[in-house]
């Protein structure tokens, strides 16, 4: 894969796919000391990057593979962009995919016709599965990272980028099996050699950081948040380019990817799936490597399962004081409970949920436990909060 086949596929694939904004964010910018801009691949029509690579793939077809069909393994995007594409073209398309993949991505891929096939607890597992069916059915396999097809289309992103904002230091990109991050190398170090190419894994599935690095691979742990990039192991065509091409690759925790994709609903009103906000979930969390850098963040998909979603945003409650739970000691008369909830009342706070432990907890058979759950405005009202409280004689614990 070199330059020009990137520009011919960025011919190729013109008014099929969106072309994203490059949005800048003054508010994730004074948050973090960093000068942030954003490609919304998330506001791709099937919600992914994935549809530039899977789009210039099957653009490439012979008439009779088109008539055959195609196949991939996707836990998802790449998935969704290959039905859509496909059942658009009228090309016959197959998935495979984990069967820990989220009943979301699971739908909205046979929402376009596609064949859909649960298989195998890990990416190589469905792989195997994949490339056994594809062999018996004579269907041509579209890999989701590890074809210059694809990997040309997703650098369609870099020559974008560049175009929208020639003047950036710094592209931010999730890595999982590495297609995207090296299309996208390449497309920018032809035309701009200087500028910095930073990619990001989760710790838990962080093969490609180990192999750049020349360390041992972490033991990689079942579940993730960014489930999209969760790859046992780097391409055969994409590694050698990560490691030619690529500055630096770095890792984030699993907290700090909840925290990424927090901020980004609460400060951009947009959703991006964990995969996607790895590279604000860096510069979160290591902003001096990116001081003084004009810095492109790859915002690669929102495709995210409601019930992750809704739990990352319960968590990031907890974490920004917003949602606190209480342990207060009261005495075990009539009126004590009464007192407590006005006094609450007092401080401005909101009783979501309560619950009163006599038998389990207590100092004294004459005292009970109250467990309350309160809607806060932040963390200096929970200071207010227990002080108050602790102020008027009660014993008071954070859970």
């Amino acid at each position: 894969m070199q330059l020009d086949d990137i520009i011919a596929a960025g011919r190729r694939i013109a008014g099929q796919v969106e072309k994203t904004p490059l949005l800048h964010s003054e508010t994730l910018s004074r948050m973090t000391g960093v000068n942030l801009h954003l490609k919304m691949e998330n506001l791709q029509f099937t919600a992914s990057f994935k549809e530039r690579g899977a789009l210039n793939c099957l653009l490439q077809l012979t008439a009779a593979e088109r008539k055959r069909g195609v196949i991939a393994m996707s836990a998802g995007n790449h998935a969704q962009a290959l039905a859509y594409h496909g059942q658009r073209l009228g090309i016959p398309t197959v998935i495979v995919m984990p069967r820990s993949t989220p009943n979301a991505k699971v739908e909205q891929t046979r929402v376009f016709g596609a064949e859909v096939h649960l298989e195998g607890a890990i990416f190589d597992e469905t792989l195997a599965f994949t490339e056994r069916l594809a062999m018996e059915r004579q269907l041509v396999l579209v890999h989701p990272y590890d074809d210059p097809r694809v990997m040309a289309g997703q650098g369609t992103i870099g020559l974008e980028v560049l175009e929208q904002n020639p003047d950036l230091d710094t592209i931010v990109v999730p890595v999982g099996g590495g297609g995207l991050i090296s299309g996208v190398a390449t497309a920018v170090k032809a035309r701009r050699p200087e500028l910095r190419i930073v990619g990001v894994q989760v710790e838990r599935y962080s093969a490609v950081d180990a192999a750049f690095h020349g360390s041992e691979p972490t033991v990689q742990k079942p579940g993730t948040v960014a489930e999209g990039i969760a790859v046992k192991s780097p391409g055969r065509h994409t590694l050698p380019v990560i490691r030619s091409l690529v500055d630096e690759m770095l890792t984030v925790s699993e907290e700090q990817v909840e925290q990424a994709v927090f901020r980004l609903i609460e400060i951009e009103k947009t959703v991006v799936e964990g995969a996607g906000a790895v590279g604000l979930a860096a510069v979160m969390s290591r902003p001096r490597l990116f001081e003084d850098q004009r810095t492109c963040l790859i915002l690669s998909g929102g495709n995210i399962d409601m019930m992750i979603l809704a739990s990352i945003l319960e968590r990031g409650m907890v974490r920004t004081g917003r949602l606190v739970r209480l342990k207060v000691e009261i005495p075990d008369v009539p009126g004590e409970l009464g007192d407590l909830t006005h006094l609450l009342g007092d401080f401005d706070s909101n009783i979501i949920d309560i619950a009163q432990e006599r038998t389990f907890g207590g100092s004294s058979v004459r005292s009970t436990l109250v467990e309350l759950t309160l809607q806060l405005r932040g963390e200096e009202q929970v200071e207010l909060v227990v002080d108050g409280l602790k102020g008027r004689g009660y014993e008071v614990a954070l859970i």
